[in-house]
């Protein structure tokens, strides 16, 4: 014989206490796990169902276990140790993205592009408008050499990029994905101008492109802040959006030795 399926909200937490077909007392934690509740006692159902007045020992024990396991499931989605973000930038979507970050569990510290990041910052991300926004990038390149990881997103024209995220000197630097754009351009002379003293933004970015890029960040920040399985291939990924079109795709970057020093004799 079944019974009827029920679901009560467990307080002080995102779970629930599911009662299936089956008779059977489970938790769906926030992240859509099931947990068996082995042989529950009657005063827990008792107590859910009698609301804040009836709290009982076993239901304070399972909200106590249930928060216990949503505390190590939002160490997971950020780990501690890379909560510290620095945003460079103040266009609009740089305060979009400072609320996302947020929400998520990153401690985001937004500052002017000129400023120098803080010595604590475990990852720095600078958004530009335009080529003058870009030239103080390749003092910035420096930064994964001193263990703060780099990403770059940058616009020319309505045209939004995002480089590959920089965590140690071998990564690609901005200076160098600019260059292999050059190379691999059928009109090398004309985007090497364009890349330097390219106009003035159009006007904001329009909603659709703000929501693919705001939607990348996260990702590319995501996997390196849990150190995902496709870290490595953000590493050498350039990302590209171009609303006219609405296309979107990833480019292969790979760093190359700097040239060496000429030497006057």
């Amino acid at each position: 014989m079944t019974s009827e399926p029920r679901i009560l909200p467990l307080p002080d937490s995102g779970a629930h206490l599911v009662i299936g077909a089956d008779g059977r007392l489970r938790t769906r934690l926030r992240t859509g796990r099931f947990a068996l509740v082995d042989a529950p006692p009657t005063e827990l159902l008792d107590a859910l169902e009698r609301g804040v007045d009836g709290r009982s020992s076993s239901l304070d024990r399972l909200i106590l276990e249930v928060q216990e396991r949503e505390s190590a499931d939002s160490l997971r989605r950020w780990p501690e140790e890379r909560r510290d973000v620095c945003l460079l930038g103040t266009d609009p979507l740089v305060g979009e993205l400072e609320r996302v970050l947020a929400a998520w569990g990153a401690q985001v510290t937004v500052a002017d592009p000129a400023s120098e990041p803080p010595e604590d910052a475990a990852l720095v991300v600078a958004y530009a408008e335009d080529a003058p926004g870009r030239r103080r990038w390749s003092e910035l390149d420096r930064l994964p050499g001193r263990g703060i990881a780099w990403l770059r997103v940058h616009r020319e024209g309505e045209i939004v990029l995002i480089d590959p995220i920089a965590l140690d000197p071998s990564d690609p630097t901005s200076v160098q994905v600019a260059a292999r754009r050059v190379a691999a351009s059928s009109a090398p002379a004309s985007t090497e101008a364009w890349q330097q003293a390219g106009p003035l933004t159009p006007g904001p970015v329009d909603g659709a492109t703000r929501v693919l890029v705001l939607a990348r960040l996260l990702h590319v920040i995501l996997a390196w802040a849990q150190g995902g399985a496709e870290l490595d291939r953000l590493r050498t990924t350039l990302w590209k959006v171009v609303p006219a079109s609405g296309s979107v795709s990833e480019h292969t970057v790979l760093p190359f030795p700097a040239a060496p020093r000429r030497v006057n004799r």
